[in-house]
């Protein structure tokens, strides 16, 4: 009993002073003392201070974790290096390495920033199955090499917890009016409301809009680029177009009686290789 109280006081003794100076073992030599270290050490608890999202796309999430680091061992070591591996509904969309080394006090804490980037999926399918959830949960895991630059040991580390996911905006009509009738045609101007009910901005691609008028069509592809829609409010998108009489089959007669005209807006919301349609449909006045 009294040697192995002896040898655990020695391995204390060891690894203080190498954590403390660092000191390079040769490769066999580290490979003994490792394999004394591995049973030895107690793998640091993992704890998320705080989570904030930097951006967010309807495909796409920036996160920043802040993450403490607990050592429950009464001596302290140096991480040489922390890799990273972020699970989100169970699986893997993000991994990478903190970009430098973590010292431990003993039975202390170490704070660390961790940037994580990852798209929500690769395919439509998977985002859409993804963000018709409030939230997600997600896993972090960690591994801390320690003589990491020699071989060394892994400690491990994980949290879990949820990630909230972006809401699909939703698309209207505000406005579908002439802006000015004469022998020439008729231009419009039409304003779409995008209501963004997320708590933060989300810049969106571009929209690309089609627009019919009594069943003819008379746009296509109108395209409106670099929209951010501001948090909790609705955007006002508004573009405008120009229609010959002849392509809608209107008459100076008809134009001074005062013809309603259908109308149908159809839509995309365009977010990476995410293409969300929406139509509309209306009727407009049009006289001259």
């Amino acid at each position: 009993m009294r040697d192995t109280v002896i040898r655990r006081r020695e391995l204390l003794r060891l690894v203080a002073g190498a954590a403390a100076v660092g000191v390079v073992l040769p490769s066999s030599g580290c490979a003994t003392l490792c394999d004394l270290l591995g049973d030895f050490i107690k793998a640091p608890d993992l704890r998320i201070k705080k989570m904030d999202i930097t951006k967010m796309t309807l495909t796409t999430i920036s996160t920043k974790f802040l993450v403490d680091l607990i050592n429950p061992n009464p001596f302290g070591f140096r991480l040489d290096g922390l890799d990273y591996l972020l699970r989100l509904g169970g699986a893997e969309v993000s991994k990478g390495s903190a970009p430098k080394g973590i010292t431990l006090k003993p039975a202390g804490k170490a704070t660390t920033e961790l940037d994580l980037d990852f798209d929500l999926g690769r395919t439509t399918a998977a985002v859409l199955k993804l963000i018709e959830h409030r939230s997600i949960g997600y896993e972090l895991q960690t591994v801390g090499k320690f003589f990491g630059k020699q071989g060394g040991i892994n400690v491990p580390a994980s949290f879990k917890g949820n990630m909230p996911m972006p809401i699909i905006p939703k698309l209207g009509i505000k406005s579908f009016a002439p802006t000015s009738v004469g022998p020439g045609g008729v231009a419009f101007k039409v304003v779409a409301e995008v209501e963004n009910t997320n708590p933060f901005d989300i810049p969106i691609d571009g929209f690309g809009f089609d627009v019919k008028l009594d069943g003819r069509s008379v746009l296509k592809n109108k395209s409106v680029k670099g929209v951010t829609l501001k948090a909790k409010k609705s955007n006002n998108v508004p573009f405008q177009f120009d229609v010959g009489l002849v392509e809608v089959g209107l008459s100076i007669a008809e134009l001074a009686a005062g013809k309603r005209l259908s109308y149908e807006v159809g839509s995309e919301i365009e977010s990476g290789f995410l293409k969300l349609p929406f139509t509309h449909k209306g009727s407009v006045r049009v006289a001259s």
